[in-house]
């Protein structure tokens, strides 16, 4: 499927998550970039990374996938737009270990991760599939974040409220981060919440 989003072409097979309110929110809230160093987690289309990527082009951007047709069709929304990124097929960050060369210290890190508390299999479903509690896959995002995120640099996190924020807040504090919720999309029941975090959140 091709359609236009924010003036970006994007290609959007049906195994690759297709943007929605958690996209726009998450690319929406982060602002005023000049030279920072961006890295996205579960980039899916490529949208949030090409978006601010197009709005901020003297940031440097990178994203890593684990579904290798949502890895490539970044890649190749990216061409077709003229906007150059870096894109690595990759498990969170086990392929920037894996190479000591690869291993960056960035500036932004941004996760729209699988919040949902459920447990669904298959390519596009670990676009949303968070396990039980909706932090199967953000609690070892948040162990490995304090190794890839510079001491004065942020992370912006998507969950939902149905995620047990109380062991997700408590997570983010004994990994060393302070946090607050920095912008929410209300969808019937269910609230879909951007969590920002740093280590002085005053900065």
């Amino acid at each position: 499927m091709r359609k236009v989003v924010d003036g970006l072409t994007l290609d959007i097979p049906s195994d690759v998550y297709d943007p929605a309110e958690d996209s726009f929110l998450l690319a929406e809230n982060v602002r005023d970039l000049t030279n920072e160093k961006v890295l996205e987690v579960g980039s899916g289309s490529g949208y949030v990374s090409l978006y601010l990527a197009k709005k901020f082009p003297r940031a440097e951007f990178f994203c890593v996938e684990i579904n290798q047709i949502a890895a490539n069709t970044t890649k190749k929304n990216a061409k077709q737009n003229a906007i150059n990124l870096e894109v690595i097929c990759s498990d969170l960050f086990s392929s920037l270990l894996a190479n000591e060369n690869d291993l960056q210290f960035f500036d932004i890190v941004m996760f729209n991760s699988p919040y949902l508390p459920v447990k669904d299999f298959g390519q596009l479903e670990l676009a949303w599939s968070g396990g039980i509690d909706g932090l199967d896959v953000v609690k070892p995002f948040l162990k490995a974040l304090p190794f890839f995120l510079k001491n004065n640099g942020c992370c912006y996190l998507v969950v939902s409220s149905k995620t047990n924020l109380a062991l997700l807040e408590n997570m983010i504090e004994y990994q060393g981060f302070n946090c607050l919720v920095k912008d929410k999309v209300v969808e019937g029941k269910e609230s879909i919440l951007l969590y920002y975090l740093k280590k002085d959140i005053t900065e």
